[in-house]
């Protein structure tokens, strides 16, 4: 089995997404479905170096290149401090050395921003393929907007629906060459309504994951629920008083430690809820860089968290995840519900979804009852420790 663009076969294949950590866990799903139709593709993924833990150790991944930069996200530079920079990490001239050594013979670049696609193009991958309007379009070969490669097939949006098909319907220009199928018409043939998802590798132990947990009571090997309730944006919060509710009830409905994850600099927002947790039933972590980050979140029995990176990195590690979203779509950024453990509770005001970062008016995720939510997670777990049906 193999793929083809424009007539040449394509043996090996360059994905790239610089940054953000939940998009570079979305696009995961690319790395499945290229497999799928040829188990023998050579697979690359090009990100910058403070988001390439998530993708450490992925089966499908021949090979990680990570771009040194300090140029990352608010959240992202906070969590990369005082973590080893990797060995294998490059700069911008270092990377494209190696990928011109690599010889891939597609890039797909899934975030076509200046720097991206400039590294593509001088990288000398001759088939590359954008999803930009603006001039520096011109530095791919093939650009493919959603829009256009998506408009009118029903089947291709059921099974790759909202940011999981912003991210495969790049892969329009492909033809799968023993069916003779174009990749838009292949697909849905090959996968089914919420059988796509990311899946990330199962992390190695991190000691300072292990420090954090144990920092709050929780030893290891323990099951324990995490809380993540930070977000980029103020707008993505849950209010800090719903949170303390959350917690009090937690501590009356189950016996389940209690392991809250912080972002840096923001422990000091969250002291209410480590007055609520007594010592005994876990607390707040200190906050961790990224991997250990990633690893305290592999390890947890159930996650009940914001719109977020760590949120996509859950279902990527098949965590049961109950998302609590506000300004933006679920739609489009929880495309997940159907396919694993994964639930969303929203409210749609007039207003929704506005996508701002602040909001005077902040009525969405205020309107979450913690009773509800709860209650959403009491029967996201009772499913989830269900046997599957036919099995004891």
């Amino acid at each position: 089995m193999s793929w083809s663009l424009g007539g040449r076969p394509i043996r090996s294949v360059l994905l790239t997404r610089l940054r953000y950590l939940g998009d570079i866990v979305m696009s995961t799903v690319l790395v499945e479905v290229l497999r799928r139709g040829d188990p023998d593709l050579r697979i690359g993924y090009l990100c910058e170096d403070g988001f390439a833990s998530v993708l450490n150790g992925h089966q499908g991944i021949n090979r990680l290149h990570r771009l040194r930069t300090s140029r990352l996200g608010r959240d992202a530079r906070a969590r990369v401090q005082g973590m080893p920079s990797a060995a294998e990490s490059r700069s911008a001239l270092g990377t494209i050395l190696d990928l011109r050594g690599e010889s891939y013979d597609l890039a797909v670049d899934l975030f076509f921003n200046p720097r991206s696609a400039w590294l593509l193009k001088l990288a000398g991958i001759p088939l590359r393929i954008g999803g930009t309007k603006k001039s520096r379009g011109a530095l791919y070969t093939h650009r493919v907007l959603r829009e256009e490669v998506a408009a009118g097939k029903a089947d291709f949006n059921r099974v790759a629906p909202g940011g999981l098909g912003e991210h495969l319907c790049r892969l329009a220009p492909l033809t799968h060459v023993e069916s003779g199928q174009a990749f838009i018409d292949w697909l849905p043939d090959h996968f089914g309504p919420g059988e796509l998802k990311p899946v990330l590798a199962p992390l190695d132990e991190w000691p300072l994951a292990r420090e954090g947990l144990a920092s709050v009571g929780i030893k290891r090997g323990s099951d324990y629920l995490l809380l993540a309730p930070c977000a980029t944006w103020p707008s993505k919060e849950w209010p800090t008083a719903r949170w303390g509710e959350l917690v009090s009830l937690l501590l009356d409905r189950t016996n389940l430690p209690l392991a809250v994850l912080t972002a840096p600099g923001r422990a000091s927002d969250w002291t209410d809820l480590a007055d609520r947790i007594p010592r005994i039933r876990g607390g707040v972590m200190p906050a961790l860089p990224l991997p250990e980050a990633l690893a305290v979140t592999s390890s947890s029995r159930a996650l009940v968290t914001v719109d977020g990176g760590i949120m996509h990195a859950a279902v990527g590690f098949g965590v049961p995840t109950l998302a609590l979203f506000g300004p933006t779509d679920p739609n489009i950024w929880f495309p997940y519900t159907g396919s694993g453990p994964f639930r969303v509770l929203a409210r749609a005001p007039h207003c929704h979804p506005c996508d701002l970062h602040e909001c005077r008016e902040f009525i969405c995720l205020p309107e979450l009852e913690p009773s509800g939510v709860l209650d959403a997670l009491d029967s996201l777990m009772t499913e989830n420790d269900q046997p599957e049906q036919g099995k004891p």
